[in-house]
């Protein structure tokens, strides 16, 4: 055991030693940082800095150098053929690597101590806790390095696993500040002179002893052949397939995190509530103490707007509908209508002035329809080649009286006729952004309202609903499962599936229902 040690010192002497140096010049390049000494308020706040910089590098450092350059370049075969058992080969080294890493703490302890003997109350408890708070999370990481440094070639998709997992949990609600080795040197790492951390070191201890095993078996298990083994360069083919692992797993972790995180839900104070069908309406006035006047105008609005949107989702069969909130604001003018970016699984929000002076009801249900069925689509009924049927939809729905008259009149024929382009054409629908572009949201509107109308009128008022329904009614998922589902069922397929047509008989007979007189339905 001497010898090996003697032989670990001369090898790695100078790595170990300038580690110690590296730490300690971190410990006072944080205390010297006058703004970080002054927003911390204890002399041990840059003692928990340098537990989560330069300690981890260190660990991760001496991993390397101790075990995993050692099989790399194959060293470790001269020991191995000395009479000498080769578990006390790794023992030295993980010996070796955890004093080294506990004595370089302690001076750090020690150093800041000294910086702060003017300040903190030093006290035995204090110093204990400081002490096993320290230890203990350098013991679970040397552990964690000891052993991944064993991996080999796949060091580097362990760490990324590793790490892509924390971002993960964190963003699924793990508290991973209250966890085991991170609840001790969590915020209260400087200050705390009482409560003694018992679970968390337990939990420490246990997590590192677990790891430190894993490190002895790899490096044990069948004469070290697999530490030697994975030690070898990766082939062309392993990075193929480890890449390919690497982007499944950060697809399926992205899918179940964002699947696993609850929306928070809205809650607005003070408001009113009104109930059609699967639609739900609430308004609130954002004002301190809203007036009489403005608590019955909101209880009108949500009920209008309930009963408009209910109407739409009864049309379209729905069977959800995006939560409605409308925030009444004294501060706006009469036609603004503010987004509140709510998720999607929240649903629609917009600020408003329903007070003020020319304030247009039928404006605000509008904008309310669009962006409640961008939300029940997850977006999807807003790609160019979809939009056209959402723009006209706005425009068609309360010009049929929700379904139930022609939209079709000579003076809207003859503005629709004007409005459509010479080279108007089935894949103009396709690309109906540059069509919006040029003729402007109103008149799009209006002209993509009129196919709309020329469907209910030359194919039945039946079909003009199915082909809507199949459009705007389902709820998309907001993930590539909605993309996918669109790309399968296009606007074309739906569009035939529903009528019968396809774009260019619609295209066709568009132009003609424009140019000509009105045909009654089959």
């Amino acid at each position: 055991m001497r010898g090996l040690l003697e032989k670990e010192l001369r090898q790695h002497g100078f790595t170990l030693a300038f580690l110690c140096v590296l730490l300690l010049g971190g410990l006072v390049l944080i205390t010297g940082h006058g703004p970080l000494r002054r927003v911390g308020g204890g002399g041990f706040m840059a003692v928990q800095l340098l537990h989560y910089t330069f300690v981890p590098l260190a660990c991760v450092v001496l991993g390397q150098v101790l075990i995993a350059t050692e099989f790399r370049q194959k060293t470790q075969l001269f020991l191995e053929g000395l009479p000498l058992p080769r578990w006390r080969m790794l023992a030295v080294k993980f010996v070796l690597g955890m004093l080294s890493m506990l004595a370089a703490v302690g001076l750090a302890l020690g150093f800041a101590w000294w910086r702060a003997r003017q300040s903190e109350a030093m006290t035995p408890r204090f110093v204990l806790l400081l002490a096993l708070k320290s230890f203990g999370w350098v013991w679970f990481l040397y552990t964690l390095c000891f052993a991944h440094a064993f991996l080999g070639r796949y060091r580097v998709m362990f760490a990324v696993a590793v790490v892509f997992g924390m971002i993960f949990a964190t963003q699924s609600g793990l508290e991973l500040s209250a966890f085991g080795p991170f609840a001790l040197v969590d915020a209260r790492f400087p200050y705390e002179r009482l409560v003694m951390p018992v679970q968390a070191l337990v939990l420490t201890a246990a997590l590192g002893a677990g790891l430190a095993a894993l490190g002895f078996v790899l490096g044990l298990v069948r004469d070290a052949t697999v530490a030697a083994l994975l030690a070898e360069k990766m082939s062309g083919r392993e990075k193929v397939f480890m890449t390919l692992i690497v982007f499944a797993g950060t697809m399926v972790g992205t899918y179940v995190s964002e699947r696993h995180q609850a929306a928070a839900p809205v809650r607005l104070p003070g408001s009113v509530e009104a109930q059609r069908g699967v639609v739900r309406v609430t308004a609130s006035a954002a004002v301190d103490a809203p007036s009489r006047a403005e608590t019955a105008a909101l209880q009108a609005v949500a009920a209008r707007t309930a009963d408009e949107l209910g109407a739409l989702a009864e049309y379209l069969g729905c069977r959800t509908f995006p939560a409605i909130f409308i925030v009444h604001r004294r501060d706006l003018d009469a036609g603004d209508f503010v987004n509140g970016d709510l998720k999607l699984t929240q649903g629609v929000l917009v600020r408003a002035n329903v007070m003020a002076e020319g304030f247009k009801e039928p404006a605000l249900h509008a904008w309310l329809l669009r962006q409640a069925l961008l939300a029940q689509s997850a977006g999807l009924a807003g790609r160019e080649r979809n939009a056209w049927v959402l723009d006209g939809f706005v425009w068609w729905w309360p010009q049929s009286r929700h379904g139930s008259a022609d939209a079709l009149d000579a003076t809207v024929r003859e503005a629709a006729l004007a409005a459509m382009p010479a080279d108007f054409s089935a894949p103009r629908l396709r690309a109906w952004y540059s069509v919006r572009k040029k003729l402007g949201e109103d008149r799009s509107r209006q002209l993509a309202g009129t196919g709309l109308a020329v469907l209910a009128e030359r194919r039945g008022s039946e079909s003009n609903r199915r082909f809507l329904s199949s459009m705007l009614a389902p709820a998309r998922h907001a993930d590539f499962r909605g993309w996918f589902r669109d790309v399968l069922r296009s606007e074309p397929a739906r569009l035939r599936a529903a009528t019968g047509w396809t774009e260019t008989d619609l295209v066709r007979e568009w132009r003609a229902a424009l140019a000509g007189p009105a045909i009654p339905p089959p």
